[in-house]
């Protein structure tokens, strides 16, 4: 496993653990019903929570959701892309050399 995600399923784990222990708890102080309904709103409430940790994260990088796959430029890449029989490059749908519609972007 790499190093780098042992941090990220630790935290998975703690959550889920940490999830499970407080819904037995809610469940066995406050009865099944009303248990369950708290551990469910806690569940969404830390879903919640986490997405906004994320997006918060994203912003500071320069990814807000108007510029999301877009990076630090301001207009979004445009894509050549390369005819696979012949090798020149193609507009469109169909090659114009040979007419081929197999094409591959290049980045």
């Amino acid at each position: 496993m790499d190093s780098s995600l042992k941090p990220v399923i630790k935290r998975q784990v703690i959550f889920v653990g940490a999830s499970l222990g407080a819904g037995l708890l809610l469940t066995y102080f406050f009865g099944f019903f009303v248990g369950m309904a708290a551990n469910v709103a806690i569940f969404v409430a830390a879903i919640f929570f986490i997405r906004w940790r994320q997006q918060k994260a994203l912003r500071s990088l320069g990814l807000g959701s108007q510029t999301a796959g877009r990076g630090f430029e301001q207009e979004g890449v445009k894509l050549k892309y390369v005819c696979l029989s012949c090798g020149a490059e193609v507009k469109g749908t169909k090659c114009g050399a040979c007419g081929s519609q197999m094409k591959k972007p290049l980045f």
